[in-house]
């Protein structure tokens, strides 16, 4: 059975909408407190590992990626939003 995608916003006020959506969960304590405490395991998970295990080191480097990663396309939606109300 396959994923089910989200639609793309259409219009401007889907945009916007978004965009304020991503501004509220990106400073909400929360998701702060969450991304946090797994970017501290992720390094703790790096720097814990010892130098037979790089396959440990790298998918803790892959984790942070991600997580960087999904905190980076919050920030597009946020720009998309402020870009489509001017």
């Amino acid at each position: 059975m396959g994923r089910k995608k989200t639609a793309p916003p259409e219009t401007v006020e889907d945009i916007v909408a978004l965009g304020n959506e991503a501004e509220t969960l990106l400073a909400s304590p929360a998701f702060t407190l969450a991304c946090e405490s797994l970017e501290d395991k992720y390094i703790n998970c790096w720097m814990s590992s010892n130098a037979d295990e790089p396959e440990y080191r790298e998918d803790s480097y892959f984790a942070l990626q991600a997580l960087s990663g999904i905190k980076l396309e919050l920030q597009y939606m946020i720009n998309g939003g402020k870009i489509a109300k001017t």
